[in-house]
């Protein structure tokens, strides 16, 4: 299914705009397989609780760029077995994105960027 951010293309010049990009990023489920993907801690990521923070930003004619840092946690679980002896705690992680919004249609692409 394409990505299409139309709320965060509509605040780009707005001082909101970070939290309108989560927000839209979030409620899409655009971000359960970079956060996924990016673990190094634990097995399975937390959406839930995701801090943004814009890093970069760019723009041209046809399109807005952004390069964020997410903020998340994992967890390891456990059987939930009353004698397991391994508690399940979330384990802090972080992934830095390249968001790419075409102006035209706000269609948006992610890509995780590497060390």
């Amino acid at each position: 299914m394409p990505l299409h951010l139309p709320a965060a293309c509509a605040a780009w010049a707005q001082p909101d705009f970070q939290s309108v990009l989560l927000i839209e990023l979030q409620q899409s489920g655009a971000l359960v397989h970079p956060l996924q993907q990016s673990i190094t801690r634990g097995s399975h990521a937390l959406t839930d609780d995701v801090c943004l923070m814009v890093l970069q930003r760019d723009e041209s004619a046809d399109s807005l760029q952004v390069k964020a840092g997410l903020s998340y946690f994992s967890i390891i679980p456990g059987c939930a077995c009353e004698a397991d002896p391994t508690p399940m705690s979330e384990l802090p992680e972080y992934v830095e994105l390249q968001i790419d919004i075409r102006r035209a249609d706000c269609a948006a692409m992610l890509r995780l960027l590497g060390d």
